[in-house]
């Protein structure tokens, strides 16, 4: 049996307004890179029928869906309604207006770290801090959008305790916005696990779950090394079983460094063996006022430089057969989850940064997981 949804349209505090039921399509998206997007499409003469108010900013759309019967429906997510349009369809010129949304991480693009705006405490007063990165993640958060009070209301918004699972360091973010800060911590954790795999890759997302308001709000997360659920004992995803698509598997040497010198500190990779050519040096100056360890300066030059070995595919939601093994999305596989995969003679261990899901005018549904990561 085909997969069901529900689309709610909901106010701002998160309460129903109507279930979405004649909707012509939609798509969405939900990602470990970013914001998660959505598009729905429905006859504006429907809408109005249920609905009073044409838009306004910040109503939501919570979807839910099964992926076949008998298995319960799970929420995927909540958008954030940021723009609409109204359009005459050419194929039979009903008039539609379409949707556009975010997910939750957008709330945290709406303020900076800034100076005093308009006095205590709507500023963060030590702009340089050295912590855990996914500690110094959530105090910024904490600080800014609750305690501060600047975009969440009362209630709505949480942020999880500290954890200090991810790397130690120190940070200046001044003038900087929030996410953008949170990406740059984020890509962070990654280049310092890249150098020494004890420190911890940390991410970090806005997910739903239990306010004190409508009994619903949205909480600030980090999860440490993985997104989602290893499932690398289990279903192998290739070509043969019929669960992955487009597969894609290359080494990239062309602009390798294998030696860096930093001052008069020098680190060599043990690629620099692969071949008796392959003594690759990158020199850079470490002048007394630079800030930062010569070692470290030098071992996220290497990290930068090195070898890309990457495996890319899109992973499908197939429901199974005689033939091939069942690999339904949001049940056997989800969004952040590292996947085993098969390809070209090549073991490797993948994960999924994006999935991507869409409706189409007559009810099709179309299911991708992506990756682009380096194996």
């Amino acid at each position: 049996m085909s997969a069901s949804y529900e689309f709610w349209l909901t106010d701002d505090a998160g309460i129903r307004i109507t279930l979405l039921k004649n909707y012509s399509y939609a798509s969405y998206s939900r990602s470990t890179r970013g914001y998660g997007i959505i598009q729905l499409g429905i006859p504006l003469e429907e809408y109005l029928a249920f609905v009073p108010v044409l838009f306004q900013p910040d109503w939501r759309i919570d979807v839910y869906r099964s992926p076949e019967q008998g298995i319960p429906k799970r929420r995927e997510g909540s958008y954030f309604l940021r723009k609409f349009r109204i359009y005459d369809r050419e194929t039979d010129a009903v008039r539609m207006i379409q949707f556009f949304g975010r997910s939750p991480i957008d709330i945290l693009r709406r303020w900076s770290v800034c100076l005093d705006f308009g006095g205590s405490p709507h500023v963060v007063t030590d702009y340089k801090t050295t912590d855990y990165i996914d500690d110094m993640m959530k105090s910024l958060v904490n600080r800014l959008f609750i305690t501060g009070g600047n975009v969440a209301p009362a209630g709505e918004f949480s942020v999880d305790g500290d954890t200090s699972l991810g790397p130690i360091i120190t940070r200046s973010y001044l003038g900087k916005n929030i996410l953008d800060v949170l990406t740059d911590l984020k890509a962070t954790s990654f280049s310092l696990n890249q150098e020494d795999s004890t420190n911890r890759k940390i991410y970090f997302d806005c997910v739903e779950g239990p306010g004190k308001v409508n009994g619903f709000g949205y909480i600030f997360r980090t999860f440490a090394n993985i997104r989602g659920v290893d499932r690398t004992k289990s279903l192998v995803f290739s070509m043969e079983n019929g669960n992955m698509r487009t597969p894609e598997y290359y080494e990239d040497y062309l602009d390798q460094s294998t030696i860096v010198q930093v001052g008069t500190t020098t680190v060599t990779s043990p690629d620099s063996t692969l071949s008796r050519w392959n003594n690759i040096l990158k020199y850079k100056n470490h002048n007394p006022t630079d800030t930062g360890d010569e070692t470290s300066m030098a071992n996220q030059i290497l990290n930068e430089e090195k070898k890309d070995i990457s495996m890319g595919a899109y992973f499908l939601s197939n429901s199974g057969s005689s033939n091939q093994p069942r690999s339904l999305y949001g049940v056997d596989w989800d969004l952040g989850d590292l996947l085993p995969v098969n390809y070209a003679g090549k073991n490797m261990n993948v994960e999924v940064e994006i999935v991507w899901v869409s409706i189409d005018e007559i009810g099709r549904e179309n299911i991708v997981g992506s990756n682009r990561v380096g194996v």
